[in-house]
């Protein structure tokens, strides 16, 4: 499958060479061209890269690897770019503040992905997943997973069911165990 990654950086990178190494074709994408160029290079040059708007254009699935505070902006540069499209949300509501990790509140008592959903529009097709892990121990865990190792548990989220039916195999070949966690109102 041609996925796409845009945000190149501490989740983009690690969740990048997983699905690489899992066979599938990735494009990284960034607003830095300089991130862009090391998250190919890790891994061992069989990914593309680009900019993000290159990236909707070549993914079957986007993945948005920003942060909380980004993924309005990043939705505004792609508006349209993602109508139809599956996109990944790997996003929890948090940001940086004076060096500190926060809880950042989300708006109309909706869960994060919901709200996300509602940033993107309905003509996208949402799945949320790969969230629930820090980005060192995705590396760490997928890779024990794809070698035959014990599989850690990746939930994931969505109201679209042949969405979630097609991020399914990414999560394995990823190395992990999908588990189907039901639609957005019940996402972590």
């Amino acid at each position: 499958m041609r996925v796409a990654i845009v945000g190149s950086g501490r989740l983009g990178v690690p969740l990048g060479r997983l699905l690489s190494t899992g066979g599938h074709e990735v494009f990284f994408s960034d607003a830095d061209p300089d991130r862009v160029e090391a998250a190919t290079a890790a891994t061992g040059g069989q990914a593309g890269g680009g900019t993000p708007s290159e990236a909707a254009r070549f993914g079957e699935v986007i993945v948005l690897a920003v942060g909380w505070e980004a993924f309005r902006a990043v939705a505004a540069e792609l508006d349209g770019a993602l109508s139809g499209k599956i996109v990944v949300d790997p996003s929890n509501p948090i940001a940086e503040r004076d060096g500190l990790s926060v809880v950042v509140a989300v708006p109309g008592g909706l869960t994060s992905p919901q709200y996300q959903q509602h940033v993107l529009g309905a003509e996208v097709r949402l799945v949320r997943t790969f969230n629930t892990k820090y980005s060192k121990e995705l590396l760490t865990l997928g890779t024990v997973g794809q070698r035959g190792g014990s599989r850690a548990d990746m939930p994931y989220w969505g109201d679209d069911d042949a969405a979630k039916k097609a991020v399914v195999p990414l999560i394995e070949d990823a190395g992990f165990t999908a588990i189907d966690g039901g639609g957005l109102s019940e996402a972590l």
